[in-house]
């Protein structure tokens, strides 16, 4: 399929009522087996349910690309000034599109930085976590509002496939006994050790959805994620106490809120 150069502008409505800027996103429809029409109203309505509670959300141009491995942004540039988001799905599975780019945007959102990987499984985590709210959230915003008025169908597949993504959990019975500051203790070295472990990532995820769904608006803290450097040997306590300084007034205490959730 030959793609065209559509770039697409999806507006931020803020939670205040001012419109605001948000990610230009455009599809390369190439590789995928599917209309880019249909992909960008998929990946622009799993972005949308981030945008909508982050009024610092980055204004990026963002190109949307098959790969063959797995789901990846690349935050070095392209030569049209885009950061890259590959995503391994194709077809049209919805719901594969949503929680692959709902990942890729969070990295977007939490702001690239070079540095040590000891924390970096945190942010690795709270992708995840942002996959799962991003298609609970689409099949509540599907039942009303569907990007076709003919996909509205569709919209329970999208809550099935997060059910199915957390009851498949390697280590979600071991989260569920322990809680989450024991289990986080248990594992710490191998959080530290592999920020890409999807099954530790998940049991995480499992654990931070709750408290992102229950005030959405905690989303717009990751901003200040990594707004300073990380620096060598940094423990997981003051990586944390460090996203605090930097975060604005109003967002601290969902950063404390995450500590206590960690028992720091």
């Amino acid at each position: 399929m030959r793609a065209r150069a559509l770039l697409v502008l999806l507006p931020l409505l803020a939670l205040y009522g001012q419109e605001q800027p948000a990610h230009q996103i455009r599809v390369d429809a190439n590789g995928f087996e599917s209309r880019e029409q249909d992909i960008t109203k998929v990946c622009l309505s799993a972005v949308a349910e981030l945008q909508k509670y982050c009024r610092e959300l980055p204004t990026e141009n963002v190109v949307i690309q098959h790969g063959s491995k797995n789901p990846i942004t690349l935050f070095q540039r392209n030569p049209q000034g885009e950061i890259v988001v590959r995503l391994n799905t194709g077809k049209t599975f919805w719901s594969q599109y949503a929680y692959q780019v709902a990942h890729e945007i969070c990295h977007v959102h939490c702001g690239f930085r070079e540095g040590p990987g000891e924390n970096l499984w945190f942010e690795e985590s709270i992708c995840e976590t942002a996959s799962l709210f991003c298609l609970r959230a689409m099949a509540k915003t599907w039942q009303a509002k569907p990007p076709y008025p003919n996909w509205v169908s569709y919209a329970p597949a999208l809550a099935k496939y997060a059910d199915e993504v957390i009851t498949k959990r390697t280590y979600k019975a071991e989260f569920e006994t322990k809680g989450l500051a024991k289990f986080f203790r248990d594992h710490e070295p191998e959080f530290r050790g592999n920020a890409t472990d999807r099954q530790l990532n998940g049991a995480l995820a499992l654990a931070l959805l709750p408290y992102f769904e229950e005030q959405p608006a905690r989303w717009a803290a990751l901003r200040w994620l990594n707004a300073t450097a990380r620096p060598d040997n940094e423990s997981f306590g003051a990586y944390l106490k460090r996203w605090e300084q930097n975060t604005p007034t109003e967002q601290k205490e969902t950063v404390r809120g995450i500590q206590k959730l960690f028992g720091l």
